[in-house]
């Protein structure tokens, strides 16, 4: 009788996929790398992100209008000729690329990247749209959004200038401290 529970309890094992502590299943590699060189979003106000001559290089000649999104501070820019929007919304509370990258499989277009030596996800909501997204985490739990629009069909297309517009928000940003 202990010959076949020992049989039973040895098949038991090797069909649950093999001894204890031997597994043949590399441990899972996270898509994300890691932040290195982190920036503080922390200190700086979202609708001081850019200077007024970053701005105004970007065509924006409208004032920034603050524009919160699920209690996260956000802000939004445009132009009187009404051609083109960039909107930046930041998270210093979750990590949201790995939120998002989740989520991967509900975006038309989705890219993991990178924007100025930092983890990116680049992502818009049609193939063919005009608003294209970059999440960008300066830091391990501080994440900033740029959306450029272009607001006229067929203008132009929106993913160049939006990673271009992130890279300048993290270049404008301090270091992280501590």
């Amino acid at each position: 009788m202990r010959q076949i529970q020992a049989v039973l309890a040895l098949t038991a094992v090797l069909a649950g996929g093999g001894l204890v502590g031997c597994s043949a299943d590399p441990p899972p590699v996270d898509p994300i790398p890691p932040v290195r060189e982190s920036r503080d979003l922390a200190g700086t106000p979202v609708c001081a992100l850019f200077t007024p001559a970053q701005l105004a290089a970007n065509q924006v000649d409208l004032p920034a209008r603050p524009k919160d999104v699920g209690g996260d501070p956000g802000c939004v820019w445009g132009n009187k000729a009404h051609t083109r929007e960039i909107s930046i919304f930041t998270d210093l509370r979750y990590d949201v690329l790995h939120n998002v990258y989740a989520q991967r499989a509900t975006f038309p277009v989705f890219e993991l990247t990178e924007v100025a030596g930092h983890p990116a996800i680049r992502t818009k909501d049609n193939v063919n749209g005009t608003s294209c997204y970059f999440r960008v985490a300066a830091a391990p739990t501080q994440t900033v959004m740029v959306r450029f629009s272009s607001l006229r069909q067929g203008l132009e297309e929106p993913c160049g200038p939006a990673k271009a517009l992130a890279a300048t928000v993290i270049g404008n940003l301090p270091p992280l401290k501590g």
